[in-house]
């Protein structure tokens, strides 16, 4: 259907709905012969004039013959680059489409038109910025947006503020990135934003869309779960308390309370106040759980978090580790590496498991080669931080495997040696600390130290550990 709109064509439809009652005319654009484009909508109509209200409000009484055409749908002002089939990039104005052509003005205030065949149109871009997305914190608003199809010089953000019922926007910032982060704003408070483009030339675009963007509420404090198991041991009585936020600007009202499975995060209810029950929840498996406060404006903060750990789990882990010789060690080894495999059950804060691996040391003079096996009991005691991390205390003790070369030289000839092995099981213990990240409720990674003793006949051999490694949980 086209929508170019001949004179004679439009004062005849405009005549035939005129005389229906209660039709109401409504136009996007009006054009004017000398250029003038008006936007609004027709309020009244006879057969020597319209009367348009334009986008300020006030009333345009336009006579018809200066009227060139009156489209009806949406149309976009703004310069657009138009790629033709030859590979020639044209600029200007689209004003009008039909089944064949497309109609462009080189300027947008004067009536002067050209055309060119849809056939020879490969497409055509706008030049204002595109996708325009704020992502809000407190106090601040990350704004991204898409460039337009010829790069900009710069782009300008405009701000409005909605909920001090501001009606105009303020320039607040010019950029060449593609990206902006606007910073001390109002807490719980609205904004609404738009970016223009501005060419080499200094021509500034039309408006990207606008978009409203409310600033968040502070989020509570540190989330905490406690638990309570009923009779038959199958179930239990859950109790998340926080801390109420007490900041004036953020205006919470309620919190809400979430569980998350898997990537989806379901509602469990809401609290007036800083505590929410959830009874006869199953007592097995890993929850996550989350809290946020939500202000007069329904704009929920960030979320804090906790975890409820149920049952008995096993896990494996896996670990390398950098060794430091300490005691009578260094006149031994200078330093070492080595590979670490443990498996154990765990059970809330609690864990128990075994652990093996194989020490290698690098030897100073007179020592040929050097390797531990240690075979250890573990215990851990895991302290959750936040969320997905935890510290986690290790004490271990068993028996460390000790393969030792020495080269002995004759007493009475020193060119003369042999290479003696010493080998053999002595006690061994170990204490330390870990971080460690769940990745998942399967996966989690980890890193600490430790400080392990064996117990020779001969002394002490004494070492420090920094390993990092991965763990899964069954």
């Amino acid at each position: 259907m086209s929508f170019r709109r001949y004179t004679v064509t439009l004062f005849i439809i405009q005549l035939i709905l005129i005389t229906l009652p209660g039709i109401r005319l409504y136009a996007e654009h009006v054009f004017k012969k000398d250029g003038a484009i008006i936007k609004g909508s027709i309020i009244a109509d006879d057969i020597a004039s319209i009367s348009v209200r334009n986008d300020s409000g006030t009333i345009e009484r336009i006579p018809r013959n200066e009227i060139m055409r009156i489209i009806y749908t949406d149309l976009y002002l703004g310069k657009v680059y138009v790629r033709l089939t030859t590979g020639e990039m044209v600029e200007g104005y689209q004003v009008d489409e039909d089944r064949d052509d497309f109609y462009f003005r080189r300027d947008i205030t004067k009536p002067e038109e050209f055309k060119i065949p849809r056939k020879k149109v490969m497409f055509i871009a706008r030049t204002n910025p595109t996708d325009l997305a704020g992502k809000a914190s407190t106090e601040n608003i990350l704004l991204t947006w898409s460039p337009p199809f010829k790069p900009a010089k710069f782009y300008r953000i405009y701000i409005r503020d909605v909920k001090a019922k501001e009606e105009t926007y303020r320039l607040l910032e010019e950029t060449d990135d593609l990206s902006c982060e606007i910073k001390n704003l109002k807490k719980s408070w609205i904004y609404e934003i738009y970016a223009t483009a501005v060419s080499d030339t200094g021509e500034e675009s039309l408006p990207s869309e606008k978009v409203v963007v409310n600033t968040l509420p502070e989020p509570p404090g540190k989330l905490v779960i406690n638990e309570q198991y009923s009779g038959d041991g199958k179930n239990v009585t859950l109790t998340l308390t926080w801390r109420n936020v007490t900041d004036p600007e953020s205006r919470v009202k309620s919190y809400i309370i979430y569980e998350t499975e898997g990537k989806e995060r379901i509602k469990k209810g809401s609290s007036p106040g800083s505590e929410f029950v959830i009874k006869d929840f199953p007592a097995e498996g890993r929850h996550w759980f989350s809290v946020v406060a939500v202000n007069d404006l329904f704009t929920e903060s960030d979320e804090i978090k906790a975890v409820y750990d149920a049952g008995y789990k096993v896990y494996i882990r896996t670990m390398t580790a950098y060794l430091y010789p300490r005691g009578i060690l260094p006149d031994l080894a200078s330093s070492g590496y080595g590979v670490l495999l443990d498996a154990g059950i765990s059970a809330k804060k609690y864990s128990i498991g075994v652990e093996t691996g194989y020490y290698i040391f690098n030897c100073e003079e007179g020592v040929e080669s050097m390797s531990i096996a240690p075979a250890l009991i573990e215990m851990n005691y895991t302290l959750p931080l936040f969320y997905n991390f935890s510290l986690r205390g290790i004490i271990k003790c068993g028996a460390a495997y000790s393969m030792i070369e020495y080269t002995v030289h004759d007493t009475e000839n020193l060119l003369i040696s042999n290479i003696t092995k010493n080998s053999g099981f002595d006690f061994m213990s170990s204490a330390g600390v870990s971080l460690k990240y769940d990745i998942s409720d399967r996966i989690n990674i980890c890193g600490g130290a430790e400080y392990s003793i064996i117990f020779e006949s001969s002394g002490r051999m004494e070492f420090a550990a920094v390993s990092v490694g991965a763990g899964i949980t069954f």
